[in-house]
């Protein structure tokens, strides 16, 4: 099933409501100007619809953390954790489109998702032929994978690699272009004229990679199912980090699992064949290696309806940290280039 993309503006071409430039968005037919921008200064990377999934009768979830030696456990609404604020905020640009990341196409993707998420609970046979709700699932899953801190730092630290790595070949060609009577170094030159321009880059490509079409489709030709757990299994557990992807994305042995509540797991396998086989598993083995994984990879939080896995989380939360997307693409990358580069160290920067 083909897999559709996020839509494009007629008018400008950009891919979310707004225009990518103050001077793109003055121009485009169809933006509607407000007089006061809309403003999202906490940025959530565990969306709050997916969180507050885990609320229990007075609206809060459990928040488990570690921040030195000690387990910690206390009841917060959803909104109150999971967030870094101004995470997505692009630097150096008006007011008006500073926010847009979050506002324009985190918020989009979010609310998208939620409705996909409806469909998968109630008749989950019926998302795998449902183009319009698939698509939307999947680019939430690739947003789980890419939209973290860590994921942002690391996308700065991609440029940053790129730079010194080209440095010598952009200030020689500089050097070649300045106008007469300019004193200023490149270094210089961009601090004064564009100081913001690493995070601005970050946050250009941010949305584009995770509206990646190549990966996007591979989750979209996965077979998916949701499981109900029985009463008699542990509760599911959530974490900053809750997406578990086993192997590579499109290998035949590939699945991903994702807690979607406290008693609903949601799977992504290869074909029919291996959801009977998934299904046969044992249910309390599956949760139960599920809740391992859920609190070995979290990096901050592990969440859950109540304090009642306080001694397991306080057993495996952080344990296994893995690093995160891009920070696998920037070490990669730097793999690449240094083999790619030494017969030949003008050899120019890979894309992502």
């Amino acid at each position: 099933m083909a897999r559709s993309a996020t839509t494009r503006c007629e008018f400008c071409g950009h891919r979310y409501i707004r225009p990518c430039t103050a001077e793109m968005q003055a121009e485009c037919g169809n933006t509607k100007l407000a007089i006061e921008p809309q403003v999202s200064i906490r940025h959530h990377y565990i969306p709050v619809f997916y969180s507050k999934r885990w609320c229990d009768g007075d609206g809060k979830i459990c928040e488990y953390s570690r921040p030195r030696d000690k387990i910690y456990d206390r009841r917060v609404v959803p909104k109150g954790t999971g967030f870094q604020d101004q995470l997505y905020e692009t630097k150096g640009v008006p007011k008006l489109i500073a926010q847009r990341i979050e506002d324009d196409f985190m918020s989009s993707v979010d609310n998208h998702a939620a409705e996909a998420l409806k469909l998968l609970e109630t008749d989950a046979p019926k998302i795998n032929g449902d183009q319009k709700h698939k698509s939307a699932w999947s680019l939430f899953l690739l947003s789980l994978l890419m939209r973290t801190p860590e994921d942002v730092a690391a996308l700065v630290g991609i440029w940053d690699d790129d730079w010194e790595r080209d440095l010598p070949v952009l200030r020689e060609q500089y050097e070649k272009k300045k106008k007469p009577g300019e004193t200023r170094s490149l270094e210089e030159f961009i601090a004064q004229e564009d100081p913001d321009v690493k995070a601005k880059w970050a946050m250009s490509e941010l949305p584009d990679l995770i509206d990646h079409q190549g990966i996007g489709q591979l989750l979209n030709n996965m077979h998916w199912f949701v499981i109900t757990t029985k009463a008699d299994v542990p509760r599911l557990l959530t974490s900053d980090r809750p997406l578990f992807v086993s192997g590579k994305l499109g290998a035949p042995d590939c699945y991903l699992t994702l807690p979607i509540a406290p008693d609903r797991l949601f799977v992504a396998v290869p074909s029919q064949d291996a959801e009977a086989a998934f299904r046969a598993q044992p249910q309390q083995e599956l949760i139960e290696a599920t809740n391992v994984r859920t609190a070995e990879h979290a990096v901050k939080y592990v969440y859950g309806d109540d304090n009642a896995m306080l001694k397991f989380v306080d057993k495996y939360i952080s344990s296994a940290r893995q690093p995160s997307y891009f920070e696998n693409v920037r070490k990669l990358r730097k793999e690449r280039h240094a083999s790619r580069t030494a017969d030949n160290p003008k050899s120019p920067t890979g894309s992502l």
